[in-house]
């Protein structure tokens, strides 16, 4: 039989304390009033947990708004500069460190491009330390504000190691490799399913309980969120849209099956199209993905035949991707992130659009927004340092040792 756990006294203040705060935070509520009318806590309960968190400097008092009758009443907001976050998006072809403060607006950033034979565990923690490093020296700001690290990773994260078939990582514990080096908290998700979170809290997902996020770069992978909930599957691997079969036995994927949407609408899926097509085009950039992929879009905006059929191509192929997702989850929104995304994005989005209604059920599809992501390229590590905000939403401001 199952134990039932029985509340402590700290828990119900913890909880207390995150209800508060939580509605702070996303700006649900802006004084004692409306967080006691729709907190469902006490008007005494209230006043004590906003006393704490004026205290403690994670909120402020920032104004005074008039009320009908009665004393006018204080404004909270949460204090940008109580504690920071780091967001690291790990791709395939760079690595980006951002720097937010405690609202998530971007403070500094700095990228490290990838070559093809960098990826070794050590040479990625190497980056990532020196990334941090360079932010919080330009910033001047010190290790001990720092609230966390959150670590976006392509492939499957097992709670602290991460799995990368492109790379050859088999359970790497990374989470710990940066500990060890940079003596701050660290939070690992997948890259995909970090956007999703943020695109449904901060991006053009608010309001929105059925939605998707799709991260497409040299890899592809879909992050879901469905009653508001990021869907995980039952071993946190669920969201692998790139390794869903669109040809049969098509095209050699580096995961070892044949016919992946990776091998046909991923960074060098998409170039190896346009070598099929045109095998001696001047657009192909030796070993430079992103200069490839640009130059496909330039040259199809110009005209250009080869790379006009190019991105038919592709539109064709994840309209087919976009149609299986529509017909399973019967999503409201679908949001097109990710380099190779927001590189195309805008150029396909008509012909993919008609694409995904020619292979969709026609209810689903005539209910469905499909998008291209407004957070543009910061979204992932955007993503990844919102992990450590939900921490510290869920724990009230707790989890830190270094700013308790």
């Amino acid at each position: 039989m199952k134990r039932v756990q029985k509340s402590t006294v700290l828990d119900v203040r913890r909880i207390n304390r995150s209800t508060v705060l939580r509605r702070i935070y996303l700006g649900r509520s802006t004084n004692r009033q409306e967080l006691s009318q729709h907190s469902g806590l006490s008007p005494a309960t209230v006043t004590n947990v906003v006393v704490e968190l004026l205290q403690e400097g994670i909120i402020l008092e920032s104004g005074i708004e008039a009320s009908q009758g009665g004393r006018p009443r204080s404004i909270l907001t949460v204090n940008p500069h109580y504690g920071y976050f780091i967001g690291v998006e790990v791709g395939e072809t760079r690595i980006r460190i951002e720097l937010f403060d405690l609202t998530l607006h971007l403070i500094d950033f700095v990228a490290y491009a990838l070559a093809l034979d960098e990826n070794q565990p050590e040479q990625v923690v190497q980056y990532i330390q020196q990334g941090v490093q360079a932010v919080l020296s330009t910033t001047m700001i010190s290790k001990g504000q720092v609230i966390g690290v959150g670590i976006g990773v392509g492939g499957l994260v097992e709670q602290v190691s991460a799995c990368i078939p492109g790379w050859e990582w088999q359970s790497v514990p990374l989470a710990a490799l940066l500990e060890e080096r940079l003596h701050m908290p660290i939070f690992l998700e997948n890259s995909a399913k970090a956007m999703a979170q943020v695109e449904n809290l901060f991006g053009t997902g608010q309001g929105y309980e059925h939605m998707i996020a799709l991260l497409i770069g040299t890899g592809i992978g879909a992050g879901i969120i469905a009653d508001d909930t990021l869907y995980r599957g039952g071993s946190n691997s669920a969201g692998e849209w790139g390794h869903t079969t669109i040809v049969l036995d098509g095209r050699l994927c580096r995961c070892g099956s044949h016919g992946c949407l990776e091998a046909y609408a991923g960074a060098p899926g998409i170039i190896e199209r346009l070598r099929e097509i045109a095998p001696v085009s001047s657009l192909t950039r030796d070993d430079d993905q992103e200069g490839t992929i640009a130059a496909i879009v330039a040259a199809a905006r110009d005209g250009n035949l080869a790379a006009i059929q190019v991105l038919k191509d592709t539109a064709h192929y994840l309209g087919g991707g976009i149609a299986n997702l529509i017909n399973l989850f019967n999503p409201q929104l679908i949001i097109l992130g990710g380099w190779v995304g927001l590189e195309i994005g805008a150029y396909i989005l008509p012909e993919l659009r008609q694409f995904v209604a020619r292979y969709a059920l026609k209810q689903p599809f005539s209910t469905v927004k499909i998008v291209v992501s407004q957070l543009g390229q910061d979204a992932a590590a955007m993503g990844a340092a919102a992990l450590i905000l939900e921490q510290f939403l869920l724990t009230a401001g707790k989890q830190n040792p270094l700013l308790s």
